[in-house]
């Protein structure tokens, strides 16, 4: 009789986990250095750094000034940049009515702002003090010529600017200066010279047609304050 054969058992490979852990090991250490290296590439590195601020919707002292105001640091990583920091600053420029800095990579800050039109200027200062259509007065030194000059302050400055605004562009032409005392008290005065009585800032359309109406008669004041009934005075 032949013996039976003897299995051997099988050998066990106790390398395998080992590798398997260091590559697990290896994979991780590779995937911490790229996030460092990322990580500095973005923060630190040289490459990064600004080395150029641009305005957007200014030119000129204006945008000049708005570099000033931004004050962003030549050199430091963009990514460290305080873009909200200096756009609170930009935002005090009183001619600024909007403003977004934002990064151009790899190496420019963008400074966009929209600039306030004037509508009219104060009576006070009209050389240096315009005043916007949501009736913020503003410095400049660039404020076109011809623009109605407003006599007034706090709410009746932002009626005055209310019923300016809304006039018809024919009626709008017409206008030279708008005092206002109170918000219900407000004239206009013409390029003829003759003075309107405009009253609050309500009924402005109402008000407007009836403005047309009367000034196909000669008249020295007319007043649209009750347009249901309105009337015509000539002076002296």
């Amino acid at each position: 009789m032949t013996a039976p054969p003897i299995e051997r058992p099988a050998e066990v490979d106790l390398g395998g986990p080992r590798r398997h852990r260091r590559r697990r090991a290896l994979v991780a250490a590779l995937a911490l250095l790229v996030v460092a290296a990322l990580v500095w590439g973005v923060w630190f590195s040289p490459l990064l750094q600004v080395r150029q601020t641009r305005v957007v919707g200014a030119e000129g002292m204006r945008a000049e000034e708005v570099l000033t105001a931004a004050a962003v640091p030549v050199g430091v990583p963009l990514a460290r940049i305080d873009a909200g920091a200096a756009e609170v600053r930009v935002r005090d420029l009183t001619w600024v009515s909007s403003v977004e800095v934002r990064r151009g990579w790899p190496s420019e800050v963008v400074v966009a702002v929209q600039v306030r039109e004037p509508v009219a200027v104060l009576a006070a200062d009209p050389r240096r003090s315009g005043i916007s259509a949501d009736g913020v007065v503003f410095e400049a030194t660039d404020l076109p010529k011809g623009l109605p000059r407003i006599t007034a302050e706090g709410p009746a400055l932002a009626a005055a600017v209310s019923v300016l605004t809304g006039l018809p562009e024919d009626l709008r032409r017409r206008v030279v200066a708008i005092a206002a005392t109170t918000r219900d008290d407000i004239d206009l005065t013409l390029r003829s010279g003759d003075l309107v009585r405009w009253g609050s800032a309500e009924q402005g359309d109402m008000k407007a047609e009836v403005l047309r109406v009367l000034l196909t008669r000669r008249a020295d004041l007319y007043d649209v304050s009750a347009p249901e009934l309105p009337t015509t005075f000539r002076l002296g």
